[in-house]
């Protein structure tokens, strides 16, 4: 299975009532919370490391969790209230000021849950957590020991408003690169990390220090993506845009589910993807991303609705 480990979020996303007043709507989200979910989704073993509140909006996400089959043995549930994230969808990319007032994202150390679950084939992490302390040594500390005996993927998913030492953040991302198998980030957040550099030569930089999969997703313009062999650039699914929130989340859920299908998780199996299988993977990858475009807040497919969907658009059913 596919284990995730980081912050669940309840986004508020901005609406308006029939008389024009702002109002805000609820939508479950939370980078790794969302690549959880959607792998269960989509059928894809998956297991989820986190601390859920025990309030309503907790038990909401862990609900949505056991209904998609993600396995919760090392779910634990407190009383530290949900985080909370109000999004503010004015510019190109989405802004979040999330309101964490347990302090979970800041503090909770995943060693505390357990070791890795048997069966396990990937670990997953990233998002704003590792910019925080002491959670983010503390996430750094766990992602090197289960390097040991699994693959790690990584998204960096930057979040300003959570990075308190851009310098020391800077290195404990490019650390986690020297331990991962598959690395992810999109040109925001590298614009944020290293603005002077072009995203094609942090990607370069990357496959040349010999990480095995590596991929820069560029909003409209598509992704790129590196394994040893291979330089990949694919533009974007044409989507009618309702808001961007979770693309990039679902653009890794598919990327990551269509590996494990293949068997190709590990660094072995990913220096000997042949093109069509990479492909392959892209194109769920980027069918998942413009469905959740589609869609106001990140809203993550059944495997059913991911097909109907594509029939709707005459694109041939996933296999």
């Amino acid at each position: 299975m596919i284990v995730t480990c980081g912050e669940a979020v309840v986004d508020f996303l901005p609406e308006t009532d029939s008389d024009g007043h702002p109002l805000y709507r609820p939508i479950l989200g939370g980078s790794l919370y969302n690549v959880a979910l959607g792998l269960g989704r989509l059928g894809v073993p998956s297991a989820y490391y986190w601390e859920l509140s025990t309030d309503p909006f907790g038990d909401w996400l862990a609900a949505e969790l056991a209904n998609a089959g993600v396995e919760l043995a090392h779910l634990t549930r407190g009383v530290r209230p949900s985080t909370l994230a109000f999004v503010d969808l004015s510019g190109p990319e989405p802004h979040y000021q999330i309101i964490d007032a347990g302090q979970t994202m800041s503090t909770l150390d995943p060693a505390s849950l357990g070791g890795l679950p048997a069966g396990a084939r990937l670990f997953h992490t990233g998002s704003a957590i590792l910019s925080l302390e002491p959670g983010g040594t503390a996430i750094e500390r766990f992602v090197h020991e289960v390097s040991k005996t699994v693959p790690v993927s990584l998204d960096f998913n930057v979040r300003p408003p959570s990075i308190a030492d851009l310098d020391a953040y800077r290195a404990r991302l490019e650390r986690l690169v020297a331990s991962a198998t598959i690395v992810k980030a999109s040109a925001a957040d590298l614009a944020i990390l290293e603005p002077e550099t072009a995203p094609e030569t942090i990607l370069s930089r990357w496959r040349s220090a010999g990480v095995p999969l590596a991929i820069v997703t560029l909003a409209e313009k598509g992704v790129m993506l590196a394994t040893r062999d291979q330089m990949v650039q694919r533009p974007a699914r044409p989507v009618a845009l309702k808001d961007p929130v979770g693309a990039g989340d679902a653009f890794m859920t598919g990327l990551l589910a269509r590996l494990s299908e293949f068997d190709a998780l590990d660094t072995n199996a990913l220096s000997a993807l042949s093109a069509e299988h990479l492909n392959d993977a892209l194109d769920l990858a980027l069918d998942l991303a413009a469905y959740v475009c589609r869609r106001p807040g990140a809203v993550f497919p059944w495997r059913r609705d991911l097909e109907a969907e594509r029939l709707d658009l005459n694109s041939p059913l996933l296999p």
